[in-house]
């Protein structure tokens, strides 16, 4: 069962975590992946170990807070792979700081990573998927665009706007066979929030607010983001999943 099969996916922040989990998963499923990340040999080293699968990976640096790296990354892929049949936004970045204390640069670094190249990497492959009837958009948002958590103010924005954009987008470029949705994870155990938990403390108080008592891995976005990659997705655009063991409806 490879539903991807002969499909190409563009994934941003393939570094580790749930950007690296989603490059395999998508590869399993039979996807060829063009692997992002700021630095090349991440990239490189994602899409190597895709290749597991026996489909073709390629690596490309791409700062995503600039729009030239994101056009050439974009142009490069539909050279090297024909096509960008998937397109899943996956890179971002958190601040953990209070309000008063965030400064013009840190605001403008969260809104460039988590929602302007959001926007910029769908209006680059958008143009192809419009030629060719058909393409599958996955924003990556958070359970933080839905909840008030504070010090987070600047985050729980850009992730609510992804789920803003991810809305209109799907409307606009419905008519062209083009789906567009969200997958919005609670806490996953990837850096931060292992590091968080490692203090018992903490552990305890972050599960005490999960209904499910445990936080996600990054493996368990797979299967949905394959299946919003497939065909069997083909009437589902403008949604948000969430994927957080119940902690948004809990709240």
């Amino acid at each position: 069962m490879r539903p991807l099969a002969g499909r190409v996916a563009f994934i941003t922040g393939t570094s580790r975590g749930i950007g690296r989990a989603l490059a395999d998963a998508l590869a399993a499923a039979g996807a060829a992946i063009a692997c992002t990340a700021r630095s090349l040999d991440d990239a490189k080293a994602t899409a190597a170990a895709v290749t597991a699968h026996g489909v073709d990976a390629r690596g490309y640096a791409v700062d995503v807070r600039d729009t030239g790296q994101i056009d050439r990354a974009v142009h490069d892929a539909e050279r090297d792979f024909g096509a960008i049949d998937i397109l899943i936004n996956n890179a971002g970045v958190t601040l953990d700081k209070a309000s008063v204390d965030v400064t013009d640069d840190e605001l403008d670094s969260v809104i460039q990573t988590n929602l302007a190249a959001v926007f910029r990497c769908c209006r680059a492959v958008a143009p192809g998927m419009i030629a060719r009837k058909r393409g599958k958009i996955i924003n990556i948002g958070s359970m933080y665009g839905r909840i008030g958590v504070a010090r987070y103010a600047a985050y729980c924005a850009t992730k609510a706007g992804v789920e803003a954009l991810t809305r209109s987008l799907a409307v606009e470029w419905a008519r062209h066979g083009i789906q567009v949705n969200c997958l919005a994870p609670g806490y996953v155990n990837t850096e931060i929030p292992r590091a968080a938990l490692a203090d018992e403390r903490t552990k305890t108080l972050f599960l005490s607010k999960i209904p499910a008592r445990r936080i996600g891995e990054p493996e368990e976005l797979g299967p949905l983001a394959v299946y919003l990659a497939s065909p069997a997705s083909d009437l589902m655009t403008g949604q948000t999943l969430r994927i957080d063991g119940g902690q948004t409806i809990a709240w």
